[in-house]
């Protein structure tokens, strides 16, 4: 099961990318040229995707929520199968991913480029800073900065 872009339009992936940046619904609809109206039920619809998609992925992972928050595309719970807190995120850069605070064995994945590289996104898209040599870092590193983070906003 695939959640690339929380099933949302092209259109809808860039209203979803404005207010994540701050616009107002009104600064949407002026950047976009569509009525406020239109932006308004848009917001609606995309909010269903998004909650709907960090639910279903928290859900298919057996992580029991702790914290949602749709509209910066993130959930924050606990998958009791790994004792581990988990966060489960949704970003145009990544889509929807899900990550695990702790102790990973990251050295021998084959995805360790793959991960770090989306750590990245995921950390630049959030404005979170991670360290200057973070190529020094294990993504499990990288997930427990971003996972902090998040758990401060």
């Amino acid at each position: 099961m695939a959640f690339l872009n929380a099933y949302l339009t092209p259109k809808q992936s860039a209203m979803w990318r404005l207010r994540f940046d701050g616009h107002t619904q009104a600064e949407i609809s002026r950047t976009t040229g569509v009525t406020r109206q239109t932006v308004n039920k848009a917001i609606s619809v995309i909010d269903t995707k998004v909650t709907r998609a960090l639910l279903e992925a928290a859900k298919v992972n057996k992580i029991e929520l702790k914290r949602l928050e749709m509209e910066k595309g993130y959930l924050l719970g606990h998958s009791n199968a790994f004792g581990l807190d988990a966060m489960v995120t949704f970003s145009d850069e990544n889509g929807v991913q899900i990550w695990y605070k702790g102790e990973g064995n990251c050295q021998t994945c084959e995805e360790n480029a793959s991960c770090r590289e989306a750590l990245a996104k995921e950390a630049n898209v959030r404005g979170i800073q991670l360290p200057a040599n973070k190529d020094d870092y294990e993504p499990s590193q990288l997930a427990d900065i971003v996972f902090e983070k998040l758990q401060e906003a």
